[in-house]
């Protein structure tokens, strides 16, 4: 099955949010994001995703990169917040009350430094960590 989607890179003082999905063969950090819904632009899609997975109104300032996946083509945004709410830990309705959704938390930028969106994310920014 075919389905773009679209992520968001957050980035404050030096630190860049990130969302732990958990399931039965393993678990990983990833950059808040996930598919497009019909007739859904990217830059729409990862406004609504992060909303409903880390609670966070933002908007976009700019497009990183784009890349594939298994689903498809993904695209990179860099989002800023609206106001000053800590994030915390939302859904994936689609998944109803099996969530894969586990954490949310900041982390450095020197800590995720090696994983592969991060990575990406420093680079289009131009950032040395």
């Amino acid at each position: 099955m075919t389905r773009p989607r679209a992520f968001a890179a957050i980035i404050n003082d030096n630190n860049i949010l990130m969302t732990k999905h958990v399931y039965p063969d393993g678990e990983f950090w990833t950059l808040p994001g996930g598919g497009l819904e019909g007739g859904e632009t990217y830059e729409e899609a990862v406004v609504r995703e992060v909303k409903e997975e880390v609670n966070l109104e933002v908007e976009v300032v700019d497009y990183l990169f784009t890349g594939q996946y298994s689903g498809g083509e993904e695209r990179c945004f860099l989002v800023r917040q609206l106001n000053d709410q800590e994030p915390f830990l939302g859904c994936d309705p689609e998944y109803g009350e099996d969530q894969t959704l586990n954490e949310v938390l900041w982390h450095s930028l020197e800590s995720m430094k090696d994983d592969l969106h991060v990575s990406i994310v420093l680079e289009a920014l131009k950032i040395v960590v």
